[in-house]
């Protein structure tokens, strides 16, 4: 059971090993510190030149610090949708507004990984990809979080979720292949090696 939060933190809702809610709710900090099932979304983005947005993350977060991860990541709050929670990210994390952009959802699965004693990721991941006219420098981004921002090829993205010497948060390694298969239609002209 969770403890009683602050009123002014963001409470995430509880799942059962279906991804059905509980009824119980935990702050984002508990949820990860008790293993408690819970959903998250993921974004993969790409530039009209078939970039990847990639992030790196602060050496301050509380999870794979100072590595590179995908393009935006986020929890679904308590009585949130998978979409709205897309959507808000898009906005707080990158600056962007989601309705002029065509957002895809590709699949969903459940990860269950100790990142450390108090951290353990117990959730079902949403996976999302879009294509979106922009530049590097619009995307506007929380540097206590994150401490920069690049644009990989899809070559380069295969040959960093292949390596696991690089700097990228293998964490997202099974789960960009998956992503990569499920657009390789649009893909296949660039990722050919």
């Amino acid at each position: 059971m969770c403890a009683m939060q602050n009123k002014e933190e963001l409470l995430i809702d509880v799942l059962d090993d279906d991804g059905i809610r509980t009824g119980e709710t935990c702050s984002r900090k508990e949820i990860h510190k008790l293993g408690k099932i819970h959903r998250a979304i993921h974004l993969y983005l790409f530039d009209e030149s078939n970039r990847l947005l990639l992030q790196r993350r602060s050496i301050h977060v509380d999870h794979y610090p100072g590595m590179f991860s995908i393009s935006l990541t986020g929890h679904v709050d308590a009585g949130e949708r998978s979409s709205e929670a897309l959507h808000r990210e898009i906005r707080e994390e990158l600056g962007f507004d989601p309705r002029s952009m065509k957002i895809d959802f590709l699949f969903s699965f459940k990860q269950n990984i100790r990142i450390s004693p108090d951290y353990i990721d117990h959730q079902f991941n949403d996976i999302y990809a879009c294509w979106y006219d922009f530049n590097i420098g619009d995307v506007l981004f929380d540097l206590n979080a994150i401490n920069e921002v690049k644009l990989v090829s899809c070559s380069e993205f295969k040959a960093m979720i292949a390596n696991r010497k690089t700097i990228f948060a293998q964490i997202y390694s099974r789960e960009g292949a998956d992503m990569m298969y499920f657009l390789r239609s649009r893909l296949d002209s660039i990722v050919r090696t």
